[in-house]
């Protein structure tokens, strides 16, 4: 049975808003189990008026699986490894693989949870303000953070506030400096242009193409989008006014642009046309695949932040579930 703080989808919920609500009841189950029959009938019992035919019934029921399979198929291929779910033989079943403390598959728990986490339609309870805080001022920015060394396939600092080291901007972006970014930290914020009251310029991550010889290739300005008002976040829209107050010199090199969102971004129309604005948009089907990236890259040497605070992601989710379950 689904747990009690899940809400059945309405009739109109989308083939990903369906296997959302399987996963999510996957991940509460006790045996890490979501029928997909239960949720047949849920949106059965939503119909004005109960099938009678049994032919169509079937029908209704065969064309919900075939969009929960087609969605399914679409996330295990693009994810890969990172995707911590699998469909039985017969589609009656989704079975959780991996377990929520499991370092590879927990990009993509925080991903799913933080689609939900506030104005949810699948999930009832109120999470605690510290929750959510917790997920949008440091968990999210870690897992971005991640990402972007994989986009960048190199380092990657960063630099959104509130920093986990308290670091002023201008030393992080001196690191980054030293590390051959391509450009060159002023010594102070612009006089002109800087706001007494700004932490982070509006930027939340700078990676780049690592070269021993700078500049790189390339150099992405990410920007981490953890909520449904991820359209009106744009790292292109920050880039003039961060780079007029804490660039002295530079980027010499290309420049990328990136939006980070947890969500699930179905609707192919919109996706298409936010990249004109975004650059480069990672939603979930990308982002725990570039963050386990990151990780590797770290491992291997690269520099990139927030690689040894996994640990707070993990305990995340796992805080996460007991709330929800308590």
């Amino acid at each position: 049975m689904p747990i009690e703080p899940l809400l059945t989808p309405s009739l109109a919920a989308s083939s990903s808003e369906k296997l959302d609500w399987l996963e999510i009841s996957a991940f509460f189950s006790p045996n890490g189990v979501a029928r997909l029959d239960a949720l047949v009938a849920a949106l059965d019992q939503q119909e004005d008026e109960q099938l009678d035919d049994i032919g169509e019934e079937d029908r209704l029921k065969e064309a919900i699986v075939a969009d929960v399979e087609n969605e399914f198929d679409y996330r295990e291929k693009a994810l890969g490894e990172e995707y911590p779910f699998m469909l039985s033989d017969d589609a009656e079943e989704l079975h959780l693989v991996r377990s929520w403390d499991d370092e590879r598959a927990v990009f993509y728990y925080v991903c799913l949870l933080a689609s939900h986490l506030v104005g949810s339609p699948l999930i009832s309870v109120d999470l605690k303000t510290e929750t959510i805080t917790k997920l949008r001022n440091d968990v999210f920015q870690i897992i971005s953070t991640l990402a972007m060394a994989g986009v960048a396939i190199g380092p990657s600092v960063s630099i959104g506030w509130p920093r986990n080291n308290s670091e002023a901007i201008l030393d992080t972006l001196r690191r980054a400096t030293a590390a051959n970014s391509g450009f060159t930290a002023r010594d102070a914020p612009h006089p002109e242009v800087i706001n007494p009251h700004d932490k982070d310029g509006g930027m939340d991550v700078i990676s780049w193409r690592r070269a021993d010889r700078p500049p790189p290739i390339q150099l992405y300005f990410g920007q981490v989008a953890s909520g449904a008002d991820w359209k009106g976040k744009s790292a292109a829209n920050k880039v003039k006014s961060f780079k007029a107050k804490f660039f002295e010199i530079g980027p010499l090199g290309n420049e990328g642009f990136t939006t980070l969102t947890p969500l699930r971004i179905a609707d192919e129309p919109l996706w298409k046309r936010e990249h004109v604005d975004h650059g480069s948009i990672v939603d979930r089907t990308m982002l725990p695949s570039l963050a386990h990236q990151g990780v590797a890259l770290a491992a291997g040497g690269v520099p990139v932040d927030e690689a040894n605070r996994l640990h707070v992601v993990l305990e995340w989710v796992s805080d996460y579930r007991a709330e929800l379950l308590a």
